[in-house]
């Protein structure tokens, strides 16, 4: 009988892949996003669950609909062409990061923190972002369309042509920041409803 590759995650090591020998061999972060995409195209791999990981790899035109990624560090990454709807990041931290290009619909984004990231031609439309801090940001070209944000910091980020209609968002911070070309309709943000 032949057994199956079993994940499991563990906080400190990610996911463990459990071979038939019974040898237990740690996947690397770019290995278990490069599996979920192939999952997600129908070619093999798995659901990737990132779990206390580390990451710095480039990534371009990947599926990453669905990805749950908690705990995990990301420095220097890049996602160009990548799409992330429906995904769950829950107190990431994302450092030094690109995101160009990239679909965040319907994504719930919770205790994260992103730091000198840049943001570019990007879409979340129907997004939550939850308890969140984005610092020193570059954002451009980007829409908030439809998303619900609670307690969100964008502290002394900076951006051009920011887009939202229909954003709800209830104690926003955007101390220092400055953004150019602000196109907000039917959105209100920090009101005393």
């Amino acid at each position: 009988m032949l057994a199956l590759p079993q994940f499991s995650s563990r906080a400190s090591s990610g996911l463990l892949a459990s071979k038939a020998t019974n040898e237990q061999t740690v996947m690397s972060s770019q290995e278990i996003i490069l599996n979920h995409d192939l999952w997600r195209k129908g070619a093999g791999g798995a659901p990737a669950g990132l779990v206390g990981q580390a990451d710095s790899s480039a990534y371009v035109g990947l599926d990453l609909d669905l990805a749950q990624f908690t705990e995990s560090a990301f420095f220097g990454s890049s996602f160009t062409g990548t799409t992330f709807h429906q995904a769950r990041w829950v107190a990431c931290t994302f450092t030094d990061c690109v995101f160009s290009g990239c679909g965040f619909g319907d994504i719930s984004i919770s205790d994260c923190t992103f730091v000198n990231c840049v943001f570019e031609y990007t879409e979340f439309e129907r997004s939550t972002l939850i308890g969140s801090c984005l610092m020193q940001c570059s954002l451009n070209e980007v829409s908030f369309d439809q998303g619900r944000w609670s307690e969100v910091k964008l502290l002394e980020c900076t951006g051009t042509r920011i887009k939202a209609v229909g954003l709800r968002g209830e104690r926003i911070d955007f101390m220092g920041s400055n953004f150019e070309q602000l196109e907000f309709e039917d959105t209100i943000l920090n009101s005393a409803m």
